[in-house]
């Protein structure tokens, strides 16, 4: 990429780490031992390493976990910077485990160019904490996909409601272009899967549960429906973004043609309409929260191995904006600093497994995205990982938020276990509730480099 650092000067000289006596997640089970990591790079991992580094971390009571890996943030910056920056964003990233992200490109301009990608990630050099990739906005010219996709561009992104780039989608053959773009790129497409006929903006509302009843289920299902249909003709990979419905997990997970893929989220798991009631502004995001039994099955549907990948929807606004009238309020909440200790509790509860959950956070999105030297925790691949402590207890407080986002439906929730230590490319970014790392630390990724 244009004048950016290359991933090998930017690890080259670094102080090696030791990590000693931690408990190692490896595949699918946790032993005992070190690991050691040079040049940004796991070399060895052994019971007992007897070689000095630069930096030791004595980890006899911590989890050494897979850096976790985020396909479906919104950093903001640019001319949205006073939401959310790279610096501020890729913080809150660090102090939840994230060792990666992918950014969505509906922001201000949106990415939808390989000039405008350019631009971001130059940007983004200079001011990020963790490893950062970026998705482009899907368009319908073949020439622009692919030369996005020359820029480093992980997916174009297709929001169904209302298209970052000006696309009429109010019929097919707009949308089998996109695919067929994306295809010929060999691009994945992320699909915001909500049917814009369904969605009733104009009647008028006067509270934010009026508000989620104008965005019912029935739109993400026709949605979805139509996708599928569309993917039968063209073939090409789609990841669909925060399902909302069990019965979408089902659809995309029985699909006879492979080459999809869902995501859910931590609050459509854990929270449902009720909490919209409740807390209004603050629980308001799309796709809505849905009712308490397709909430309560949709985490069956994570927990038992058919949704694919966890990504956090990290949304973050100001209070001021969140507070206006509902058709007012923009929609998203911060989950970057709430979506581990949420879902290590849910382990320590017994509704999900260690194993699982590091498929959903780290593994699964790797592979989806191309991240071959991410995800797990093997020699010879990149230094990402996380020093976990399942025992610790806390509370969500948003005050202590890195994210400029100081808000979260999931205020006061107590948890059980936390992130201690982050790790990128052999660098502690984030430590005992501190963040350690410079902005600029973190890399720039690019599609197709070896991640």
């Amino acid at each position: 990429m244009d004048n950016l650092k290359s991933p090998e000067n930017e690890i080259s000289g670094l102080p090696s780490l030791l990590i000693r006596d931690a408990h190692i997640w490896t595949e699918n089970r946790a032993i005992r031992g070190s690991i050691l990591i040079e040049d940004g790079r796991i070399q060895r991992i052994a019971r007992r390493i007897a070689e000095q580094a630069d930096e030791e971390i004595l980890a006899e009571r911590l989890v050494a976990l897979p850096g976790l890996v985020d396909a479906h943030v919104h950093l903001r910056d640019m001319r949205l910077a006073y939401k959310e920056d790279f610096t501020s964003g890729t913080s809150a990233a660090a102090a939840g485990g994230f060792t990666t992200v992918l950014d969505m490109p509906n922001t201000l301009p949106p990415t939808d160019s390989a000039q405008r990608l350019r631009e971001k990630a130059r940007r983004a050099s200079r001011n990020i904490l963790v490893n950062t990739g970026f998705h482009a906005a899907a368009v319908g010219d073949r020439a622009a996909v692919e030369t996005m996709k020359m820029a480093g561009a992980f997916s174009i992104k297709l929001y169904l409601p209302k298209p970052i780039a000006p696309l009429d989608l109010g019929d097919d053959l707009t949308i089998v272009e996109v695919l067929k773009a994306a295809k010929e790129a060999s691009l994945p497409v992320t699909v915001h899967a909500e049917d814009a006929a369904q969605i009733e903006p104009t009647r008028e509302i006067r509270t934010f549960k009026e508000l989620v009843g104008s965005r019912l289920g029935k739109a993400e299902t026709m949605a979805v429906s139509r996708i599928l249909r569309l993917q039968k003709q063209i073939g090409c990979r789609i990841h669909f973004c925060h399902v909302t419905l069990p019965s979408s997990i089902s659809s995309i997970g029985n699909w006879p043609l492979g080459g999809l893929s869902s995501e859910v989220t931590p609050h459509h798991t854990l929270l449902s309409e009720d909490s919209v009631e409740k807390l209004g502004w603050k629980a308001w995001m799309v796709p809505p929260l849905r009712p308490r039994r397709a909430r309560s099955r949709l985490f069956r549907e994570m927990a038992t191995g058919n949704a694919t990948i966890i990504a956090t929807d990290h949304a973050p606004h100001t209070i001021k904006e969140k507070r206006r009238p509902p058709q007012k309020s923009p929609p998203g909440i911060p989950g970057l600093e709430t979506a581990m200790p949420l879902m290590l509790t849910m382990v320590y509860k017994r509704k999900l497994s260690l194993g699982r959950l590091v498929s959903l956070l780290s593994t699964n999105p790797a592979k989806i995205f191309g991240l071959s030297s991410r995800g797990s925790i093997r020699e010879g691949v990149d230094g990402d990982m996380i020093l976990v402590d399942m025992k610790k207890k806390g509370k969500i407080d948003p005050d202590k938020f890195f994210s400029k986002a100081h808000y979260s439906p999931f205020e006061g929730w107590k948890t059980q276990g936390a992130v201690h230590t982050t790790i990128v490319n052999g660098s502690v970014v984030y430590s005992n509730g501190e963040i350690t790392g410079k902005p600029g630390s973190g890399k720039v990724l690019r599609n197709g480099s070896r991640g």
